[in-house]
């Protein structure tokens, strides 16, 4: 303890003396660690914290595998599927469902939307949750008739009632309903995610058919069953009212809440990794030069009896000093850089609300402060200790170098460059697929349009004619609004919102038994829907007025249901069957539209077919504006002004405009391309930083030698072209071995991308050619002060 007290002190004492050394060291350093600390508490929030439920790893959600059109392997159960499933099964302790869904809820100054759930009376039993406050739901509240009960969010309790404890028992208007509250939830209960506000007991009326689709299932295994086990036995369930076998997709909880941050979060956690070992790298080339400045003490030092061991330990605890004072200052960083995460991350983020720095994360940072210092201190530690005293000691006034030392410089700076190669082509590759994802075309001109969304509940809105009313009003009142150039009402809203799919029939057409039958989007539209987002007429005609709800209905389908299903012939005046086999469900198609993406922007189109809002109402409503304003925002105050004329206690939301809308469907893999890409900048200085280090200390080595060539007739190029290709020779080797490893790590980032491969030879092509340039840059000052090396100054020591 008294060698590593004296070693500590001596250590601070010398970084203090060098503090040019010490400072740059410990801000790479700072950076590195910060940046990891800050990274590592997004994962340690998002992935390895436990989910707030009781036995979690035994929590599993289900799904039916269905067409993409229908929710692919995310397609919601029917109450037929509960029902059988919790008859049939043998592997489940326990089964419940949910359906999430908006309220309108007016109880408050102004009316609002708020997001909640509908439960099955025992889903929390099987979550293991409890109320904080009152009571949960029982049998009696699933039953149909029974009265409407719900449960409160506790920040919904704190915001909207002051947590009030009388609260339970108080009646509430909810969607036009009178709805009890029994019960508050914990503060930390976040089902199906952090938006939740109530939750409201769902009444299951016994099912007479198989559909309609709307539930996902949540089921926990009993203690001695397997997943595989669990997905071997819904395989053996059948269907009571067709006989078929089920196709369940069963997941662990944890994948439903994080599985698809999860590669974008292992992606990060990589990218940081790679800066922090190419600081680690670029602080022990600085070391190794530091030590090489202190070569002649060290050989004075073994000269008088020090060990290797002892003068390897002394130089690692000065390494272990910067990383500490480095891990200390990359902390109060990651404070920072957490809180600025936190604002910057998209606002579906799972758990977002969970991320901080707590006791895991501390410990992650000593941890990689511990590694870092060992990582970058060995190396110069062990080089420094290990001298020939004859050759250290024959010239007192030159510090000479080994070429071991030399060689050992040259294949860190190697390094650097491979480390970086790898990060810049993942973040090329993911800026790339950003630029790409940014460009696709989803089918309409998003230019000047607004978009908002308003729901009908209510006693008010319960028959068709009402709602069909509602819509007819409301869109006139839209029209006459200043600046409104045209205005249409729709049940879905690209790219990414559609209100249902369902299966359908073409007439003519025959479909095997054992076949998936045709599924499709079904978006119903105001005629001038079109017209506002600028969508393609194809074939045949729009809707128009004399689409009326007592003439004979018809729909419009887009390109990919006529490609798929009407291959070789025109489907205009073809008829289809939405539903079932009466006569008033075979419409008739007038025309065919072109593309829209109403399913996320990365995946393919899927077959549409819409339908008049005219003739078939709807209840959740999407607004658009096309307006011919600067700022079709500016609308929003006429917009509300004209609900309030109809219905006061509608709320309006999510007012956005298309471009909006489009840059929040690209939030996350924005969120993740940006980190990356600063990372590699990042990186890319550290390289150049790198780089320039050594060649620097490469020219100073080297006066004597350059003397000597320009006293012998060198010319300033040839000085500047022999230190400029020792750089590029460097970079070279770092990119050929850089692009190596990337081959095999780029892989990894498959699923991230989106129109790229991940071995695209135009991103490794740019790679090269940047980290030529770098070397280039980062050389060009040292060979210049090689050309304007003085002969008589670097020979007269001689």
């Amino acid at each position: 303890m008294g060698n590593l007290f004296q070693d500590l002190r001596y250590g601070a004492r010398m970084l203090l003396k060098h503090p040019g050394f010490s400072l740059i060291a410990v801000i790479t350093l700072a950076l590195a660690i910060g940046a990891n600390t800050a990274i590592f508490s997004v994962i340690n929030g998002v992935l390895l914290r436990p989910l707030p439920f009781k036995n979690s790893e035994r929590l599993v959600m289900v799904w039916n595998i269905g067409a993409e059109a229908a929710g692919g392997d995310r397609t919601p159960l029917a109450a037929a599927d509960l029902v059988d499933w919790r008859t049939q099964n043998h592997t489940f302790e326990s089964i419940g469902a949910y359906q999430q869904g908006l309220f309108n809820y007016s109880g408050g100054d102004v009316p609002e939307q708020v997001l909640g759930a509908g439960l099955t009376s025992n889903f929390l039993s099987v979550l293991g949750v409890n109320v904080q406050l009152g009571r949960g739901f029982d049998l009696s509240d699933e039953q149909v008739g029974a009265p409407r009960v719900i449960l409160l969010s506790d920040h919904f309790w704190r915001t909207r009632f002051n947590a009030d404890p009388e609260v339970i028992g108080r009646p509430i208007n909810l969607s036009g309903v009178s709805t009890t509250i029994i019960g508050v939830m914990p503060a930390n209960f976040r089902f199906p995610d952090s938006r939740t506000e109530i939750w409201r007991a769902i009444q299951l009326e016994p099912p007479t058919r198989r559909g309609p689709y709307f539930f996902t299932g949540l089921a926990r295994l009993k203690n001695d069953v397997s997943l595989n086990q669990a997905r071997a036995d819904t395989t053996t369930m059948k269907s009571r009212f067709d006989g078929g076998n089920f196709n369940f997709n069963i997941v662990p909880i944890n994948d439903f809440f994080v599985g698809d941050v999860r590669p974008t979060l292992i992606a990060l956690l990589v990218a940081v990794t790679l800066v922090l070992l190419i600081a680690a790298v670029n602080v022990a080339n600085l070391t190794l030069v530091h030590a090489s400045s202190r070569f002649k003490e060290i050989s004075i030092r073994a000269a008088l009896g020090a060990s290797r061991t002892r003068i390897a330990k002394r130089l690692l605890t000065e390494s272990l000093l910067l990383a500490v004072v480095g891990g200390t200052l990359g902390t109060l960083l990651a404070f920072w850089g957490v809180s600025l995460l936190v604002k910057l991350a998209p606002e579906n983020l799972p758990r977002l609300d969970e991320i901080r720095i707590d006791g895991w994360v501390l410990g992650w940072t000593a941890l990689i402060t511990i590694l870092t210092a060992v990582l970058f201190g060995l190396a110069p530690a062990l080089q420094s200790s290990r001298l020939n005293l004859n050759e250290a000691l024959r010239d007192g006034s030159r510090t000479t170098e080994g070429s071991g030392r030399r060689r050992g410089r040259k294949a860190l700076v190697v390094m650097e460059l491979a480390l970086a190669v790898m990060l810049l082509s993942g973040a090329g590759l993911l800026i790339k697929s950003l630029w790409k994802l940014q460009h696709v075309d989803i089918g309409i001109n998003p230019d000047n349009v607004l978009t908002m969304q308003l729901s009908l509940w209510g006693q008010r809105y319960q028959e068709e004619a009402q709602a069909r009313d509602f819509n007819a009003r409301f869109l006139d009142q839209l029209k006459s609004i200043p600046g409104v150039k045209v205005a249409a009402l729709s049940n879905s809203l690209p790219p990414d919102e559609t209100e249902f799919s369902s299966d359908f029939r073409i007439e003519g057409q025959s479909h095997p038994a054992d076949a998936e039958p045709p599924i499709a989007y079904f978006n119903r539209v105001s005629p001038d829907y079109f017209q506002a987002l600028g969508i393609p007429l194809r074939s045949g005609r729009l809707f128009n007025n004399i689409d009326t709800p007592n003439a004979a209905h018809v729909v419009l389908i887009n390109d990919t249901l006529r490609r798929r299903f009407f291959a070789n012939e025109d489907p205009v005046g073809k008829r289809i069957n939405l539903s079932n086999d009466t006569q008033a469900d075979w419409v008739q198609i007038i025309g065919v539209v072109g593309d829209v993406k109403y399913n996320g922007m990365a995946e393919a189109v899927q077959p549409a077919i819409y339908q008049s809002l005219t003739q078939e109402p709807t209840w959740g409503i999407s607004v658009i504006l096309k307006s011919d304003v600067i700022d079709p925002l500016s609308l929003t105050t006429a917009v509300r002004s004209a609900l309030r004329t109809l219905d006061p206690e509608l709320p309006l939301t999510r007012v956005r405009t298309m471009e909006q809308r489009l840059s929040v469907a690209t939030s996350q893999p924005r969120f993740r391309t940006s980190l990356i890409g600063l990372f590699a900048a990042v990186a890319l200085i550290l390289a150049c930083v790198g780089i320039y280090g050594v060649v620097s200390y490469s020219v100073t080595q080297r006066t004597h030698e350059i003397g000597i060539r320009i006293a012998l007739g060198a010319q300033t190029g040839h000085v500047m072209r022999m230190v400029i290709m020792h750089a590029l020779i460097l970079a070279t080797i770092g990119v050929i071995l850089g692009v190596i490893a990337s081959l095999t790590l780029t892989s990894f980032l498959t699923k991230l991308l989106f129109g790229v491969t991940p071995t695209d030879p135009a991103i490794f092509v740019c790679t090269a050619i940047v980290l030529g340039f770098t070397a280039l840059v980062a050389s060009y000052l040292p060979a210049r002060r090689a050309a304007k090396v003085d002969p008589l100054e670097a020979l007269k020591y001689e």
